[in-house]
């Protein structure tokens, strides 16, 4: 008889997602909570979308101990699933979390890095839990099979970063949003805008990282699968994003299209949202690579 998966919670520590401090020197900071690996295909994370969106609308953990099997053993019943599910974790809690599985008499496993969303243990995954889960699985989606360490960023505490990760990881790859929670009867909400130094060329370990790169046989998509919403800050004629953040370090409220600069302005001056305001993302997470 197959046996039920077990999963239970090696440490419960909730921390409260905040506004990143950008001048923080903390050691801290600069760990592999920040400094993710890329490493999945945008294809499994679609294939997943019905199992991932029972999980989003319940909480993980049940208490302290134990959490709810009853949405995540799909995920759980295969590699691709458990992939999926390790990433979503990884994205979600933060590293003081562990979660254990045990399938069929093998223990897996999950452990928490970034920290977007720990009200997950208690609680559903909102919207914007959701959207900022969503930004960091696509953020770490590669189109090939070398890992490659970026700094993810982004107005959240958990994306802060420090003086020295931001002197290391210098080559501005692109902008990643959008939701893996959807409907799962349209397509994937997966979204990226292209950074400066990517739309330069592949200079240092870019050359490696090509999902915020338009693909010339698939014109509106990049390189990995996802919609390009193409070139994100005002380094190009028709930028994608609003604004980079004061200190430089990430973009903010980022549309699914170019804006149309002329035909935004009228509109905002008359008091009215064109259909790219009405698509635009806040959860959003800029990626950069080493030279």
């Amino acid at each position: 008889m197959r046996s039920v998966p077990c999963l239970v919670v090696a440490v419960s520590l909730i921390a409260c997602a905040q506004a990143p401090d950008e001048s923080s020197t903390s050691a801290e900071v600069i760990s592999v909570n920040r400094i993710a690996l890329n490493r999945i295909a945008l294809n499994r994370i679609a294939l997943n979308r019905i199992a991932l969106n029972r999980i989003a609308l319940n909480r993980i953990a049940l208490n302290r101990l134990s959490v709810n099997l009853l949405n995540a053993k799909d995920l759980l019943a295969t590699d691709d699933g458990r992939e999926v599910f390790a990433l979503t974790v990884s994205c979600a809690l933060p590293a003081e979390i562990t979660l254990v599985a045990t399938v069929n008499g093998t223990d897996f496993d999950f452990p928490g890095e970034i920290g977007l969303a720990p009200q997950w243990l208690v609680g559903r995954l909102g919207d914007v839990g959701q959207r900022w889960v969503s930004a960091c699985m696509f953020a770490r989606v590669s189109a090939h099979e070398v890992v490659i360490p970026i700094s993810m960023r982004g107005p959240s505490r958990a994306l802060a970063t420090d003086a020295d990760e931001r002197a290391t990881w210098t080559l501005e790859e692109g902008a990643f949003f959008g939701d893996a929670f959807g409907p799962t009867n349209e397509p994937l909400q997966a979204f990226a805008c292209r950074g400066r130094d990517k739309a330069a060329g592949n200079a240092g370990e870019l050359a490696d990282r090509d999902c915020a790169a338009p693909d010339p046989a698939n014109p509106g998509f990049t390189l990995c699968g996802m919609a390009f919403a193409g070139d994100c800050g005002n380094f190009a004629s028709d930028r994608a994003c609003e604004s980079f953040s004061d200190r430089g370090t990430f973009y903010e409220e980022c549309h699914t299209s170019p804006i149309r600069r002329r035909h935004h302005e009228a509109y905002r001056d008359h008091g009215h949202r064109d259909e790219d305001e009405a698509r635009v993302f806040t959860q959003v997470i800029t990626t950069f690579a080493t030279p």
